[in-house]
């Protein structure tokens, strides 16, 4: 079965479903979800993509990414929370930010949450996790942006902006 997506226009308004493949050039735009998951030591835990993705293999991102299919944002964190990471979480919502490169165009929406469950990463998507301190985050980023997916590195962007190196809530 095709892995149909949502494409959406310039101002992030849904115009339909498209294969997954008609993405990968970045000459159509998509939604997508990722999740800023932190323990109660004030963590984040960053994940390391397999080196059989598509999208940015070997390089580190947020806690869970996801592409959107045919479902809302909040409805593909849900889903994307429990394949990626094996949890059940509530998220918060952060912010909305676009993000485009010579491979990928997408309107990224950032969402929030603190656990200190148990991560089960997905093999075949993920192939290490990582606990750092926002502070250690934001330097490393600086020193060696090309560790980092560009959606990771556009969102901390955002996310410094908005609320230092500190929690939203």
């Amino acid at each position: 079965m095709q892995d149909l997506i949502i494409q959406v226009d310039e101002n992030n308004n849904v115009i339909g479903l498209r294969p997954r493949e008609d993405f990968y050039e970045g000459k159509f735009i998509h939604r997508s979800s990722h999740l800023l998951l932190f323990n109660s030591q004030s963590n984040l835990a960053i994940m390391k993509r397999s080196s059989s993705k598509r999208w940015y293999p070997n390089q580190f991102t947020f806690s869970v990414d996801g592409t959107v299919d045919d479902e809302t944002t909040v409805e593909c964190m849900k889903r994307e929370i429990k394949e990626e990471i094996g949890l059940d979480l509530e998220f918060k919502e952060l912010f909305t930010f676009r993000n485009k490169d010579n491979t990928n165009d997408e309107f990224a929406t950032v969402f929030f949450e603190i656990s200190d469950n148990k991560i089960t990463p997905d093999e075949k998507e993920i192939s290490e996790v990582k606990w750092v301190k926002l502070d250690w985050l934001k330097e490393d980023m600086a020193n060696n942006s090309s560790k980092y997916t560009n959606a990771m590195l556009g969102g901390m962007k955002v996310y410094w902006e908005k609320y230092g190196t500190q929690l939203p809530f």
